[in-house]
């Protein structure tokens, strides 16, 4: 795994896209080689990036730093955030957002993904708003620090030193130096699922205590549903018994009314049939008793016909004769009228009185003509006769005041007594006719009857036979009558059972909520349902003290259900948390052990090996690391729990929980000092050494560490500074020596070091204040400066 190249956009200084490629470490190079041929020294291992002050050559390092996840922005030279966006210049206008990505070759597969090559970028925007991405993908902040943990390339892990970082080593306290230590021994991985198992220790007693307190909170309340609960229980046993008797006692009732239902039922069919049987006879005898029916409507028949006949000639005879009367009436009403029209035709000479009767009695025979012309029945006939007879009586009251003193005129008019005798003698002749036919309608009269007679004589023979078969009729309908009347008797009785059984149905879907009693059918029939009187007793008994019970609300057993689950819940979690306390201090305990043993072997290889540096680099002298107990100080959490322990607080609940729960008893931690002597000197502290010595022990140390667990990449700025040509020579061949597994990112103003570098990168700054990066390889410049 080595860094591959790293991008840069709107990242402090680099405002436009920078890209810098950078070399592998040799070793990597040798493996990659297809053909293993030779690598030049000056073909692999290490970059140089020079520049003059505030080109801008130190925020490379910055960059690779923040992509990281680094979270120091005292690490980082800045104040806020904002304060690593590209802020503009007089020519440029400020940016809103930066991103670096990181491109790692992970041929090697020691970061923990499947993929070749890993990118890990971050970006950050102008609002405070940012991103972390590996291989295009949004991640967390922990999951890079995990990932380059495990690649060896820790956030602490001194990989990448910026300017004082060096130094800083040797002013650090002896605790941060273990920490310093701990990264070269690769324990990040266990400190990292150490720091998480305390976590979640710390969240996990904080749960506890909490499980605790709830678990206190709800007992009183648990033992008042329990007595209720249980109260509430005993009903439904109660409940449950009523529920088990009724069943037995309705299933009886219902099985004994079925069976009557079946037995009425299977009578009412039987009868059903015989009423079928009777009426199938009585449809026989009606169809015997409907053909002499035929036979006395043919008889009917016969006789309205001679009836009608009869009545059609006699009522042809009342007309005749009604026709003769009229005839004869009229006849006599011509022969007065002709026989006094000599008197109705005077006139008086002296009297206009009479002349005024005689008037209206013309009148009055002129509307009798008209009525006598519009007769139609002989009552109206008689009517006109009478009606006559009083204006005879009134001509005659007239005739007599004229013989009295009146003069009678001599003329009658010939013309209208011929035409009274002409009318007379029409009239005799149209009751002649009416005579004859008078005759010949009486004769056919009597023919009628003699037929009808025989007619007579025939029915009575006939109905003789139908009367016969009408009686046998009767006496079968009586029969079929007594059948129906046992076929309804039967109904009734159906009825009231299917009403108790409707009653029965109704009482069962109510005490019990069964829509469908048939089931009981299905059931064996229990030996108690053999006294039903007993039994509806206790069915009685037990309604009487489900209603006593029933008082408690119903919900109380699953308000009593739920609050047990929840204490059962919270006391089960709380031995899962004393459970899980116990693993994660196994955990710790195991890192812990893990952690002592890697920094027990790699303490005393960076001795040696800082040993062995200090002696090349200033010729000579000692140098050596050494394990020091400190007293730790304690924090304000800490000192309140030891109140809290002084207390000794007795209670039940926590006494077991106390003991997991408290702290582990206090150790003293370790921590590392540094002896340094360079040769011909006698030095008891750090503080004596001067500056370039402080420099050259904290460049030993430093190479101690990467020689031990050397790191996939390091970048060095400016950590050779204060030397002067000969250390920086021995510098030099260090990291050349180093970069067999190591590969260097050297941030440098110094000549030696830039001799070492296979690959140079040179930042400069314009007036628009943006960084710009021009490349050369070594290899390709010439003894005189030319590159070829």
């Amino acid at each position: 795994m080595y860094l591959k190249r790293i991008e840069i956009t709107g990242f402090k200084s680099f405002a436009t896209k920078t890209i810098l490629d950078f070399l592998p470490s040799c070793d990597v190079m040798e493996i990659g080689s297809p053909r293993g041929d030779a690598i030049s020294k000056n073909s692999c291992g290490i970059t140089a990036i020079v520049g003059p002050n505030g080109s801008g050559k130190s925020n490379v390092a910055d960059a690779i730093k923040w992509a990281m996840g680094e979270q120091s922005l005292k690490n980082l030279r800045g104040k806020k955030s904002e304060d690593v966006i590209f802020a503009g210049s007089g020519k440029k206008a400020q940016l809103g957002s930066a991103k670096v990505s990181l491109f790692f070759d992970n041929s090697d597969k020691k970061i923990p993904i499947e993929f070749e090559e890993v990118v890990i970028a971050r970006k950050i925007y102008r609002s405070g708003e940012g991103e972390y991405l590996i291989n295009g993908s949004k991640v967390r902040l922990i999951d890079i620090h995990d990932i380059l943990a495990k690649a060896g390339v820790g956030q602490r892990s001194y990989c990448i030193i910026n300017q004082g970082m060096a130094d800083a080593v040797l002013n650090a306290s002896p605790v941060e130096r273990r920490v310093i230590l701990e990264e070269a021994a690769g324990v990040k991985p266990y400190q990292l699922k150490k720091e998480r198992s305390l976590r979640k220790l710390d969240t996990t007693r904080a749960n506890m205590l909490r499980a605790a307190d709830l678990v206190r909170e709800i007992e009183p309340h648990l033992r008042v549903l329990k007595r209720q609960a249980d109260k509430a229980r005993k009903g439904e046993e109660v409940v449950q018994e009523l529920k088990e008797k009724q069943k037995i006692l309705f299933g009886s009732l219902w099985r004994d009314i079925s069976s009557k239902k079946e037995n009425v039922s299977a009578e009412k069919e039987e009868t059903g049939r015989e009423e079928m049987k009777m009426q199938r006879k009585i449809d026989d005898l009606e169809i015997r008793v409907k053909q002499e029916t035929k036979t006395n409507v043919n008889f009917e028949s016969q006789r309205n016909f001679l009836e009608k006949e009869r009545e059609e000639k006699f009522s042809v005879l009342n007309e005749i004769r009604k026709n003769l009367a009229m005839v004869e009436a009229k006849i006599e009403i011509e022969k007065e009228k002709a026989k006094n029209f000599a008197r109705i035709s005077e006139i008086p000479v002296d009297f206009p009185y009479f002349k005024e009767e005689f008037k209206k009695l013309r009148d009055v025979y002129e509307k009798l003509e008209n009525k006598l012309a519009e007769i139609e029945k002989l009552e109206e006939l008689e009517a006109i006769k009478s009606e006559l007879g009083m204006l005879k009586k009134e001509f005659n009251r007239i005739s007599r005041e004229l013989d009295e003193g009146k003069k009678e005129q001599a003329e009658v008019k010939q013309k209208e007594s011929v035409i009274n005798l002409k009318i007379i003698g029409d009239l005799e002749t149209e009751r002649k006719l009416f005579v004859d036919k008078q005759e010949l309608l009486g004769r056919e009269i009597e023919e009628n009857r003699k037929k009808t007679d025989q007619l007579f004589r025939d029915d009575r023979s006939a109905r003789r036979r139908y009367f016969e078969l009408e009686a046998e009729l009767r006496r079968m309908q009586e029969g079929l009558s007594g059948i129906r009347e046992k076929l309804n008797e039967i109904k009734i009785r159906m009825a009231r059972i299917e009403v108790r059984e409707e009653d029965l149905r109704a009482r069962i879907k109510m005490e019990m909520n069964i829509e469908n009693p048939e089931q009981f059918l299905e059931e064996k029939p229990a030996e108690e349902a053999s006294d039903l009187e007993k039994l509806e007793r206790e069915v009685a008994r037990l309604k009487v003290l489900a209603e006593q019970i029933g008082a408690i609300d119903p919900l109380i057993v699953e308000e009593y259900d739920e609050t047990q689950k929840r204490y059962d819940f919270l006391t089960g979690q709380s031995l899962d948390l004393e459970k899980a306390m116990a693993s994660l201090a196994e955990i710790i305990k195991e890192m812990d052990e893990k952690i002592k043993i890697s920094f027990e072997e790699t303490f005393k290889r960076v001795n040696a090996e800082f040993s062995k540096y200090f002696k090349i680099i200033f010729g000579g002298g000692s140098a050596e690391m050494m394990k020091v107990k400190i007293e730790p100080r304690k924090s304000a959490k800490d000192i309140d729990e030891d109140i809290i322990e002084k207390d000794k607080i007795e209670d039940e609940e926590d006494s077991e929980g106390s003991r997991l729960i408290g702290n582990p008893p206090e150790r003293r931690e370790t921590g590392i000092e540094i002896k340094a002597c360079p040769q011909g000197k006698k030095i008891s502290n750090l503080a004596i050494l001067s500056g370039g010595e402080r420099s050259l022990t904290s460049l030993a140390l430093l190479f101690a560490i990467i020689s031990n667990s050397p790191p996939p990449f390091a970048v060095l700025d400016e950590v050779e500074a204060a030397l002067d040509e000969a250390n920086s020579k021995r510098f030099g061949r260090i990291i050349h020596e180093l970069s067999n597994q190591t590969q260097f990112v050297l941030i440098t103003h110094n000549r030696e070091t830039m001799r070492q570098a296979s690959y140079l990168y040179g930042v400069t700054m314009g007036a628009d204040g943006v960084s710009k990066v021009l490349s050369v390889k070594l290899d390709q410049v010439g003894e005189k400066g030319e590159i070829r």
